[in-house]
């Protein structure tokens, strides 16, 4: 019993010594960025889940009160709204944009990272270049080029001027830099066409980069506001966001907990595509950056 108590001293004092105020202070730091993150969200939720007429700010509440008087409005905002066509329309902008980023954005890496071609250097320059230019800038001439060419109250309006993306050029670049030369060069002596290349080796290759910009540009896109409300005024069109916009307009005469019902419904597809898939964005922002 001796020698066992004997033992274990040092190896308590060595798990002791390991515990140093830098990493409490950083768990401190950590902890309290993580409650004011998650707490707007969590008060949503119980004024949603409350029973109607419940005060808000005067009675904060830190846990829900009535999970039936919660569905109940959504429930009645399903019906009394076009909140499922909005749903629609918004799951659906989100997905063809999603594939149309991935598809342009993949092929132009791929050429950009792994072949040399005359005004390389100055085309990637142009697009690095437009990430520094505010979206306030370009949103009246790529309405004028979307209503001339019809676009108006479509979905390839909504679509099509969000398929160039720069950032998800650049990230691309930098992931298939890191590609095995070697590898394209053995296909090529095997007889494998430059599509082939792209097709079989370099897409398969970046599938965490791809990953990681479709994740991106849900999360992008299910959010836009601005686009949609200018290039699709049409009701058959509204997305999500503004449908939200509606319900948190001055003259909209709903109640807070309604109001928070719509922006928890409008909140949930992003947030529980984060949580789903935070490992996968960070693993291919972190790989796309490093071997860059």
């Amino acid at each position: 019993m001796t020698i066992e108590a004997a033992a274990e001293v040092p190896a308590t004092r060595s798990i002791a010594l390991t515990i140093s105020p830098w990493a409490v202070l950083k768990w401190v730091v950590a902890i309290c960025v993580a409650i004011v993150a998650v707490f707007p969200i969590w008060w949503m939720i119980n004024v949603v889940f409350s029973e109607p007429g419940t005060p808000v700010s005067l009675n904060p509440r830190l846990y829900p009160t009535s999970l039936g008087a919660g569905f109940d409005k959504i429930m009645m905002i399903m019906r009394e709204t076009d909140y499922l066509k909005a749903y629609y329309v918004s799951i659906a902008y989100s997905l063809l944009t999603i594939v149309g980023v991935l598809l342009i954005g993949s092929m132009a890496a791929f050429e950009f990272a792994l072949f040399n071609f005359p005004g390389k250097r100055l085309m990637f320059a142009v697009v690095m270049l437009s990430l520094m230019v505010p979206t306030a800038v370009t949103i009246i001439p790529t309405y004028l080029l979307t209503a001339d060419l019809g676009w108006l109250n479509t979905m390839q309006g909504l679509v099509v001027p969000g398929l160039a993306s720069a950032f998800g050029l650049f990230m691309l670049i930098q992931f298939m830099k890191t590609l095995p030369r070697e590898m394209l060069e053995a296909a090529r002596l095997d007889g494998a066409s430059h599509f082939q290349l792209y097709r079989y080796i370099a897409l398969p290759l970046s599938k965490n980069a791809l990953v990681t910009l479709a994740i991106l540009t849900f999360m992008k896109t299910w959010g836009n506001f601005i686009w949609p409300l200018i290039v699709a005024p049409n009701p058959e069109l509204y997305t999500v966001g503004q449908v939200v916009g509606l319900f948190n307009s001055p003259y909209s005469h709903q109640t807070v907990d309604v109001v928070m019902t719509a922006n928890l419904l409008a909140a949930l597809p992003p947030l529980v595509f984060f949580l789903i898939f935070q490992r996968k964005i960070v693993e291919g922002i972190a790989m796309s950056g490093s071997k860059g």
